[in-house]
Parts: C-alpha cells; structure tokens; sequence
C-alpha cells in the first residue's frame, strides 16, 4: 500500500508483529518483545505521519508537532493519545526497569486502537 510516495508496508508489518505480541506477554522476554514492537510502531507512525504533513506543504519537525497537525489535518482524531504513547516510549528509550515497563504495557490497548485508526484514516484518505 502507498500513500502518495510513502509506502506504509514497513508501518503495516510492525504493527502486525505488535498486535502478535500484543495477547502474549506473562513472561520478561514476551514483556521486552511487546515493548520493542510498540517503540517501532510508535517510531514508524509518527515518521509517516510527517511525510504525509510534508506532502501536504506542512513542515513539522517534532512528534509533537506532528501529532498536533496530524489531528487538523483528519489523520488522527486526538493528538493526546500520541503525546502519551510518546511520553512511555521516551521511558522505554532511556532507560529499562520493571515499573515503566508495565507503565509501557499499561498503553498497549489503546495504542492498537489509536494506530489502526491512523491506519484506516490512511486508507480512507488514498481511496
């Protein structure tokens, strides 16, 4: 699948391996694979939702701006969601221990919900 020049191939894969990992995670290494899958998701959505921005004629820089024109511009319905799945992939990127693990794990659900949304608006946006 292609939105204008940017294929979502590589976005549609990580986030089939999430939602794999998604129902599977009793044990540390299944914790450690989930967390991983979310951090590559998360990074991988927020980086074609700039260059669809940029397709558009909008320049963004930061997720945070990102999300936040993402939401004007009908690609995403609420940019607070993102500033939270930002905000636990930041735990995830400096530094490990249990707790912000399960505070990680603890968005899992509604970060499927959020993505596929995002998904659909693409596909909805190319037809």
């Amino acid at each position: 699948m292609f939105v204008g020049e940017n294929n979502i191939e590589p976005l549609l894969r990580a986030v089939q391996r999430f939602e794999s990992f998604r129902g599977h995670f009793s044990t540390e290494q299944e914790k450690a694979g989930i967390i991983q899958a979310f951090e590559y998701s998360f990074e991988l959505a927020w980086k074609v939702m700039r260059r669809i921005l940029a397709e558009r004629g909008l320049t963004v820089n930061s997720p945070k701006e990102t999300f936040r024109a993402a939401a004007l511009e009908g690609l995403i319905d609420d940019p607070e969601p993102w500033f939270d799945f930002l905000r636990k992939r930041n735990l995830t990127v400096h530094t490990y221990n249990e707790s912000e693990a399960e505070n990680v794990l603890s968005v899992c659900s509604s970060f499927s919900e959020e993505i596929k949304k995002f998904i659909d608006s693409l596909e909805i946006h190319e037809g």
